[in-house]
């Protein structure tokens, strides 16, 4: 066994853990990070038409809560959905985004 494993080594576990863990809820896109001052972190991402539904799963299983900000992206303003917590010591970021446009039209049919 090293002595010395990768920094990212602990992320990839807890990131097997998580996925064992959680199973049931929506898939999500992951990353390790490999920048020297985030190394060891988790990154979450998806497409979806709204993704209001995929970020509070995560949120309520972690424990965490949802930050929303706007930004704009082609001409168009967005919205995003951001999941921040430390999980069995790992940092875990989920980021989920959407024109706000789709947002506008999901609370018209509702």
């Amino acid at each position: 066994m090293k002595t010395n494993p990768s920094p990212q080594h602990g992320a990839a576990i807890a990131l097997v853990q998580l996925l064992e863990e959680f199973a049931d809820l929506p898939l999500l896109y992951w990353q390790i990070s490999n920048h020297e001052s985030f190394r060891g972190d988790l990154y979450g991402f998806t497409t979806a038409p709204d993704p209001r539904p995929i970020v509070t799963a995560w949120a309520d299983a972690l424990g965490a809560s949802v930050a929303e900000s706007t930004f704009q992206y082609a001409d168009e303003p967005h919205v995003q959905f951001t999941v921040e917590t430390v999980w069995r010591d790992v940092r875990v970021r989920i980021i989920l985004s959407c024109p706000a446009s789709v947002l506008a039209e999901t609370a018209v049919a509702a």
